[in-house]
């Protein structure tokens, strides 16, 4: 598969986490696998990713947008899962995220994203919680 199309398979993958899990699993390859190296844990198919989601307790995130970004013809929403930024080329590409959970916590997220044969075999996901910046860095640092 050429690079070019790649990048829209990802775009599209991108577009549909964490729980459009129709998109998802067209997008992914029977083989597919997740990994969690911060907890250590393994997801063998597509149905076990689906069925942790579905599980997640008290339901997934149902939050109202904080901000909408971008000009009229391309906007994003930021419920609970917003794609930053994608890069990458050939079969191997990487998504920058944020997210919030249920109870408010934000988090920041990159998920490699590793293609076979034109599909999602292995996403490997960083989740990193906000945190406010130390204070002793202040003359140093631009707040974002």
């Amino acid at each position: 598969m050429s690079e070019q199309g790649n990048r829209a398979i990802v775009e599209r993958y991108a577009r549909a986490l964490p729980g459009d899990f129709e998109t998802l699993a067209g997008l992914r390859h029977p083989d597919f696998v997740e990994e969690w190296p911060q907890s250590g844990e393994r997801i063998r198919g597509h149905a076990k990713y689906q069925l942790i989601h579905e599980n997640y307790p008290g339901g997934l995130p149902a939050l109202k947008p904080r901000r909408i970004l971008g000009s009229e013809d391309r906007w994003v929403m930021s419920p609970s899962y917003t794609p930053l930024r994608i890069v990458g080329t050939g079969d191997v590409y990487v998504i920058h995220s944020a997210g919030a959970y249920a109870g408010g916590d934000t988090i920041q997220a990159v998920a490699i994203i590793e293609l076979r044969d034109g599909k999602v075999a292995k996403q490997t996901t960083f989740f990193a919680p906000a945190f406010d910046a130390a204070p002793w860095r202040a003359d140093w640092v631009e707040r974002m």
